[in-house]
């Protein structure tokens, strides 16, 4: 027990080290520098949407719309805003790039912590716990490439997957009610931290390790699978109010994916060289990575020695050699997961499995695939720490460095040798560079040579630590290079990924300029910079974000000649069109060469508010779009709606309408007419928008409907109205309520547990 409070310590002071200095680090750096790459998600969409959150909490306001981006879509039930996720709060004690910054750095340490106390609640040596929580998991080709990428919700997500399987363990193994505290926690924790796919990910290890646990060990049976289930289902009460509100919007995620969308991003079979030799097609920086899909998600690397330490693990004895034989068996299923497409299971999840055909990228489970292997690898740098290595795994890695090495000089020597790689690599389609670009002599040759470089080095890596292994029984201070020479292979695998970007990548002062000087209530459609609208000062009617509602993106894609049935993230913005009009579009900014060109929509938007009496009732969206189809259509006269109003609109009605306060989620309208009419607003629908009666209104009840599909209308009668129009997730209140009370439940079991064992 004393030994146990002593890791304890010993781990909680290395990451409040490291937490620390992450923060001295982020205080260092010029104020608008970001830890992340131009062009990637960081800049593109979460510098813009931390900072709308920040801005409207330091107002008191806790956002649930954002009007910036795709036209209008909801903020807090799009998950990846994290708005009730604790840490955000960073956001209102230091400025925006140091937070971001801090927030990146930190949640590395709470991964690294987390697999550190899950390594030593497994029992292992505090050196080897140490080694694979603050070096090789953080540091891992399945996490630290994200922060290149700036995926800010995926890293504070993940993080908290350790702290979940630490505390299903303490429960199975040790039967300490405190573990389930701790797992139902972390499980709340990934739900409010944005990224629900690893949320899911996660689920499904969790599930598979429990299953293999029960079949395995008959004494774990009773308590694993009641254990997953009871933690996820309490985490879902405690996280109910983002839970609910996200699974209940109208955004294209809520359905299961077409097929081929859901089938992107497999992990590429052939990467499984990056377990040694991360850079065999390309890296982050130069020279360009020429691989499958984008490298941030397809890289499984865990250090040369990594695979020669899960080799020394398999020579433990007992208990501990059933658990790695278990960790090996759990982490392989998660691979054959995240080959996705490339396997025959891919169809049989998709059309069968729930939850599996609501998500690409099924790549992302090699990161739970890696906890498992770090576990591993720990315990092998345990074992090499304690006992005996024996000489046959010395030779293992001479040999296997040898033929690494060996193929590593052949390419150096013939670089062609690569073609049959970019022949794979082209034919599969899965590649972001063009189809000339795997022909020209230069590229050939680079991708070579860098190949050559990356196997030669993972070569000599096995080769000096099978030379250490050799020698270490008789100089025991040996075992310790072994570890030394993976965090070493660590630090040098992160260091070419540390790249810079700059608060104004997100949004160019020029532009907001022209926006500032071009005063008026329209839309823009920022094909440079999506997402980043409030950065703008403009609303945008398109985005880089997965929860565009549907209406709209069945809408867009109609509206440029695609298929609505058929809609993803994506939306085809090809040409402006008369319907864009509804959407009150003006500009259009488009990159080229020389800059940001803006070209000036021909149609006059709509006006924000106006009040229309001719309508028609339509059954159905094909007849929608096909009335809209019709040339004669014109927005600004008649509305085309889902069901009869009430009170009918009746022709020549004369009025006016004005708008008096324009908040993110609530419009106050007042609105006069001298017959009953429609208000029609054009901003987007979304059945969670409702209408509230203002004392001096007319009517005593106001109903809001859809009108053209996508945006709003208010049946009003003859007289003088004063409307309210708040957007309020009934879910949401629901949610709140569920959450309040098992956050209740949760503290008061928690404290008599805490109590009980005092």
């Amino acid at each position: 027990m004393i030994l146990h409070q002593r890791t304890d310590r010993m781990g909680a002071l290395v990451a409040a080290t490291f937490a620390l200095a992450s923060l001295l680090l982020v205080l260092v750096l010029p104020s608008e520098t970001l830890l992340a790459a131009r062009n990637t998600d960081l800049v593109s969409e979460f510098v813009s949407s931390r900072a709308y959150l920040a801005e409207s909490l330091r107002h008191g306001h806790l956002p649930l719309w954002n009007s910036f981006t795709y036209g209008g879509q909801p903020f807090l039930g799009g998950f990846e805003s994290a708005v009730l996720y604790p840490p955000n709060l960073l956001f209102l004690c230091l400025p925006l790039p140091r937070a971001l910054n801090f927030l990146m750095l930190l949640h590395l340490v709470i991964l690294g912590w987390g697999t550190e106390r899950w390594a030593s609640c497994r029992g292992l040596n505090p050196s080897a716990a140490g080694l694979a929580g603050f070096f090789v998991m953080p540091l891992s080709g399945a996490v630290f490439p994200h922060i290149y990428a700036g995926h800010l919700p995926a890293v504070c997500t993940m993080a908290w997957a350790p702290w979940i399987f630490l505390g299903l363990e303490t429960w199975i193994w040790q039967g300490n009610r405190r573990g389930l505290f701790l797992a139902s926690a972390a499980i709340c924790l990934q739900i409010l931290a944005g990224h629900v796919q690893y949320l899911f990910y996660t689920a499904v290890a969790a599930g598979i390790q429990s299953l293999v646990v029960s079949v395995a060990e008959p004494a774990a049976r009773r308590r694993a699978i009641p254990a997953v289930a009871g933690c996820y289902l309490t985490a879902f009460a405690l996280g109910a109010a983002q839970l609910l509100a996200g699974l209940t919007t109208e955004g294209i995620r809520q359905r299961k994916l077409d097929y081929d969308f859901a089938a992107m991003f497999g992990f590429p079979p052939e990467n499984f060289l990056t377990v040694i030799a991360p850079g065999f097609f390309g890296n982050l920086g130069m020279p360009v990575y020429w691989g499958r899909c984008d490298l941030w998600e397809m890289s499984l690397f865990i250090g040369a020695v990594g695979p020669l330490l899960i080799a020394i693990a398999l020579c433990e004895n007992g208990p501990r050699r059933r658990g790695v034989i278990l960790d090996l068996v759990i982490a392989g299923l998660l691979l054959v997961l995240a080959l996705g497409i490339h396997t025959p299971l891919f169809d049989l999840l998709y059309e069968f499995a729930p939850g599996f055909g609501y998500f690409r990228g099924w790549s992302k489970f090699i990161f739970p695939a890696t906890l498992l292997l770090v576990l591993v690898v720990a315990t092998g740098a345990d074992f090499l720490l304690r006992e005996k290595i024996p000489r046959t795994i010395a030779w293992l890695g001479l040999v296997a460095g040898l033929i690494t090495g060996g193929a590593g000089f052949v390419l150096l020597v013939n670089t062609k040798g690569i073609t049959g790689f970019l022949h794979v690599i082209l034919m599969s389609r899965e590649s972001y560079l063009p189809p000339v670009s795997f022909i020209q002599p230069d590229l050939i040759h680079e991708a070579g040579v860098h190949a050559g470089l990356s196997l030669g080095l993972a070569g000599l890596t096995l080769i000096t630590a099978g030379v250490i292994l050799l020698f270490v029984g008789k100089q025991p201070l040996l075992r310790w290079a072994i570890p030394g020479l993976l965090i070493l292979e660590m630090i040098g695998f992160v260091a070419g990924q540390v790249t810079f970007s700059h608060v104004s990548d997100a949004m160019p002062d020029a532009l907001r300029q022209f926006v500032r000087a071009h005063p008026g209530d329209y839309r823009v459609l920022d094909l440079a910079y999506p997402s980043n609208g409030f950065l703008l000062g403009a609303g945008d009617l398109g985005g880089n974000n997965p929860s565009p509602l549907r209406r709209y993106a069945e809408f867009i894609n109609f509206a440029q000649g695609g298929d609505p049935d058929h809609v993803t993230q994506y939306l085809p913005f090809k040409s402006i069109v008369p319907l864009h009009a509804m959407l009150r579009l003006r500009y259009v900014f488009i990159p080229t060469s020389q800059g940001i060109r803006v070209v000036e929509s021909r149609i006059p938007p709509l006006p924000r508010l106006l009040l229309v009496s001719d309508e028609k009732v339509l059954a159905g969206r094909s007849a929608l779009f096909s009335a809209m189809h019709d040339p004669s259509f014109d927005p600004s006269k008649t509305a085309l709606l889902e069901s009869e109003p009430e009170p009918h609109p009746e022709s020549g009605a004369i009025g006016a309408a004005k708008l008096i306060s324009d908040l993110s989620d609530e419009l106050v309208v007042e609105a006069d007419t001298n017959k009953p009419t429609l208000l029609l607003i054009t901003d987007l629908y979304d059945h969670n928008w409702h209408v509230e009666a203002l004392p001096d209104s007319a009517q005593q009840s106001y109903h809001l409907m859809p009108a053209d599909y996508i945006l709003r209308a208010v049946p009003l009668a003859a007289g003088h109205h004063h409307l309210q129009i708040v957007y309020v997730p009934t879910a949401f209140s629901i949610g709140i309520g569920i959450s309040v009370v098992a956050w209740m439940l949760w503290i008061s079991l928690l404290v008599r547990e805490w109590w009980r064992n005092y």
